[in-house]
């Protein structure tokens, strides 16, 4: 059976007109930017953690040697930087209060800036400037071969 109306099918439903066939190419022309942009979010958000968790990992790894008093300041330093793998822009500190007996409380803190994996200014203002991570320790035995002396040392 023929439909009467034109543009009409026979069950109701209408067909598509010339004007429309480019629009669903129009509609995600309009917001490819935004998923593009929400994807690059995720991924950078992802990188991010990563780096801080990076971060965390070299202050946990320098408290672990210094609550053991494992040496100098240089080594000491040396073993932080050893335990993470960003390399530039990371600075390490160590500080024992001012005895640096037995059972006080120390501290080592890692400051880093994080780099964009996109480089995507727009992505840009959304991180953080500094990842900072400060471990506070019990000295397990008297910290004679370190001290808070040298501040912050570069990576």
């Amino acid at each position: 059976m023929k439909s009467l109306v034109p543009g009409v099918t026979a069950n109701g439903s209408r067909l598509k007109g010339r004007g429309e066939i480019g629009a669903s190419l129009v509609e995600f022309a309009l917001i490819a930017p935004f998923l593009i942009l929400l994807l690059l979010g995720v991924i950078e958000f992802g990188y991010l953690f990563g780096e801080f968790n990076d971060v965390r990992h070299g202050a946990r790894e320098g408290a672990r040697a210094a609550a053991v008093n494992a040496g100098n300041n240089a080594f000491l330093h040396d073993l932080a930087c050893d335990a993470m793998d960003l390399t530039t822009d990371v600075t390490v500190r160590f500080t024992d209060g001012s005895p640096g007996s037995l059972g006080d409380t120390a501290a080592v803190q890692v400051v880093a800036s994080p780099q964009s994996l996109s480089g995507l200014a727009l992505i840009e203002v959304f991180l953080p400037n500094t990842l900072e991570s400060t471990v506070e320790f019990r000295l397990e035995q008297d910290s004679d071969d370190w001290s808070d002396d040298a501040g912050p040392i570069p990576c």
